[in-house]
């Protein structure tokens, strides 16, 4: 179904630089829109430095999706601790979940019937803070020598596997919420998969994700930023 590919998250969050080695993190919400329909996305800091990030679509009696994540945020570090999502496709019902235990260096997983444990990898993350670390990297890193790409390990239904993302440079773009001169940023696959991901951050929105487009089996969605607001 076309609208799995939302799955890819997706979130756009504010930024403000502290010296020279760190970020903060400021609450916010934002929408984002295809043709389908529109996700909700926000962030929110739920005491010290745990956050809650989370995502919403409603596709009326036939789709519906959140998703959950909770992490730590220590100087640049992103450190997931929780990890949920909740799937309704017409009368089917999907939920997963993923509670990440650094002091035991594992994950517990349940997605589906599939229920297991993962020996975490350092600096692992979880399938939405991948794009958050990404974004707090790029805006720590001088924007006229951007590395060619960046590497993650990342958990993803019931694997911890290596993501690269190849850095192309800077285009404008055009979204309901304005047009922006973005970074373009391309998830590297293997030939055999049939699959692409591309992501644009925008600089002057503090390096948030301004557009994403999937294709996965040749189903393609397109979303662009609608709204945004950060708060305190």
């Amino acid at each position: 179904m076309k609208n799995k590919v939302l799955v890819i998250l997706f979130i756009s969050f504010s930024f403000n630089l502290i010296g020279e080695n760190f970020v903060e993190l400021r609450p916010s919400k934002a929408t984002l829109t295809m043709k389908s329909g529109d996700m909700e996305v926000w962030l929110e800091k739920k005491g010290n430095n745990t956050w809650e990030m989370g995502s919403f679509v409603d596709g009326g009696r036939i789709f519906e999706r959140e998703e959950i994540s909770v992490f730590e945020l220590n100087q640049n570090s992103v450190i997931p601790l929780d990890h949920k999502v909740r799937l309704k496709i017409l009368f089917k019902k999907i939920k997963a979940s993923a509670h990440f235990d650094w002091e035991s260096l594992k994950v517990d997983f349940e997605e589906g019937k599939n229920k297991g444990s993962l020996k975490l990898v350092d600096g692992t993350l979880g399938p939405a803070t991948a794009q958050l670390k990404m974004r707090l990297d790029l805006k720590l890193l001088n924007i006229n020598a951007l590395p060619e790409k960046m590497k993650y390990f990342v958990y993803y239904r019931g694997e911890i596997k290596e993501r690269t993302y190849l850095l192309q440079g800077f285009e404008d773009v055009e979204t309901p919420f304005g047009k922006f001169n973005a970074l373009k940023v391309v998830r590297e696959f293997s030939p055999e998969e049939d699959r692409e991901q591309i992501y644009w951050f925008a600089p002057d929105l503090d390096f948030s994700i301004v557009r994403i487009l999937d294709t996965n089996n040749g189903r393609t969605s397109d979303l662009s930023l609608k709204s945004l607001e950060f708060f305190g």
